[in-house]
């Protein structure tokens, strides 16, 4: 975390609950089942964006094809024409009725993703503070109403006026309406092996509604999953992309640590305070534990990862509105720390992930450092938003350092080197070495960093500092001792 000291908001994770439509399976002693075709080009590699005024047409027709999903598919644009697909004629005379778009609708401002002729961005203390106007010029300034405001607005206070603009909608019809489409979308991702043979390759679903059907990514297209597929709904209905990579990343690893197999340390952690890393598995007194940033957390606090509630905060050396503060009636400023004990039989793994940040990567811990940190010491630091960081040097001991915030983190230590700094969310994860068995030896836990340039990535050339808890704080403040193996 960077000395603006920017805590990030937890990651909610609610429970996502799926209303699944029923999707019949092909009658018994019916046909031989075809298994379902393969693909391995991507339909979609090369569409051109409708315009505004398709766009806005396309809105509506979605509309109606939502308020009756089993008589409507999805609606989609193919060469400049709305096409609606409906699942019977009953419908049709409906579905054939224009689009009307607002005489008042012009093209709006999107923006690009070519920043190079986009105004700089500013940094927050240059903005003006703008006054609150008083009520009644806020009640007679509409500048700030959207488009579709305007729209509406208008539509109220003028007469009615003829509409030059009607998209008409060409209507095609089509076996599957958009509910059965959407369920089995949604169904295929959450099936077993036992249910669908094959499964475990997939990594995606989504529907092509220009076909008339669902897309299955997977890494391989084996015979059972094809016929799996064509069993349970419709040869059809469903069609195999042949992916070549792995499934996404983003929610394994550092980004989604269970209890299975034990915590490990230097994963994404969630608290009330925000989004962090762990550092290292702890033991005290029979209870697994782990250890990680006091300012990441809250004393008495709950602690989960993406995944799953871990426990609860049982000590800490920081207090969220001050810094660094004494703790246990101990005449020692013990930095930025936190100890959190696992909940029931929860365990944590004497093992820390390294390599990028969403890596499934580990290393066992093989203890701490002999000593505690001095002048040239070289490092690395491990963290979710950044990943393993090495070639760090400290230059700095025992600093108390004011981070933006206005908290002081007190008796740290200071590291730099040029390129990639640290980043929000990387706070509270570990500081360490690795020895030439490949084990991790524990220096520290990471604080707050800055540096990098105006973006905090860091060029090759640009200076970076960063602040850690030196883990000799954690072994005489807390109780028990780091986890090994």
């Amino acid at each position: 975390m960077r000395p603006a000291f920017i805590r990030h908001a937890a990651l909610a994770s609610p429970v996502l609950a799926l209303a699944f439509v029923t999707i019949p399976s092909p009658a018994a002693g019916a046909d031989p089942v075809t298994p379902v075709a393969v693909i391995t080009d991507d339909p979609y590699a090369d569409v051109t964006p409708p315009d505004y005024k398709l766009s806005y047409a396309l809105k509506e027709a979605e509309q109606r094809a939502q308020a009756d999903p089993a008589a409507y598919g999805q609606p989609y644009v193919s060469s400049g024409v709305v096409v609606i697909p409906v699942t019977t004629e009953d419908v049709r005379a409906e579905a054939e009725r224009p689009l009307t778009l607002p005489p008042q609708l012009t093209p709006p401002d999107d923006g690009t993703d070519d920043l190079s002729s986009a105004p700089p961005p500013q940094e927050k203390e240059t903005v003006p503070v703008e006054e609150e106007p008083p009520a009644t010029a806020r009640a007679a300034d509409r500048s700030g109403l959207t488009a579709e405001q305007k729209v509406a607005e208008a539509a109220v206070s003028q007469p009615a006026v003829a509409n030059p603009w009607l998209v008409h909608p060409k209507v095609k019809l089509v076996k599957y309406g958009l509910g059965r489409l959407e369920a089995v979308k949604d169904e295929i991702v959450a099936l077993t092996p036992d249910v669908l043979p094959g499964v475990e390759a997939v990594t995606g679903s989504l529907v092509q509604v220009e076909q008339d059907r669902v897309i299955v990514e997977a890494t391989q297209a084996s015979d059972d999953l094809r016929l799996a597929l064509a069993a349970r709904y419709g040869s059809d209905a469903v069609v195999v992309r042949v992916v070549t990579d792995p499934a996404p990343a983003g929610e394994d690893a550092r980004w989604n640590d269970t209890s299975v197999g034990g915590f490990y340390g230097g994963a994404r952690i969630s608290t009330s305070v925000g989004g962090c890393t762990n550092a290292f598995p702890w033991r005290y007194s029979g209870y697994h534990a782990m250890i990680t940033a006091g300012h990441c957390t809250s004393l008495n606090g709950s602690v989960s990862t993406p995944s799953e509630s871990m426990g609860t905060v049982v000590k800490d050396t920081w207090n969220n509105s001050k810094g660094t503060v004494l703790i246990d009636g101990q005449s020692t400023y013990r930095g930025d720390l936190s100890l959190i004990r696992l909940s029931g039989s929860k365990k944590s793994t004497a093992r820390i992930y390294v390599g990028n940040k969403t890596s499934g990567s580990s290393r066992a811990v093989g203890g701490m450092w002999s000593r505690r940190p001095a002048y040239g010491d070289q490092y690395c630091t491990g963290g979710t938003s950044t990943g393993e960081l090495c070639g760090w040097k400290v230059n700095a001991l025992k600093i108390n350092v004011r981070y933006g915030s206005g908290n002081y983190a007190r008796n740290m230590t200071r590291g730099y080197k040029k390129g990639q700094c640290n980043l929000g969310g990387d706070s509270g994860g570990p500081v360490y070495t690795v020895n030439s068995a490949g084990k991790v030896i524990a220096k520290g836990v990471h604080s707050g960093s800055g540096g990098g340039g105006s973006d905090h990535w860091g060029g090759a050339l640009d200076p970076c500092s960063e602040y850690f808890t030196d883990v000799y704080e954690a072994y005489y403040g807390f109780p028990g001792v780091i986890a090994t193996s």
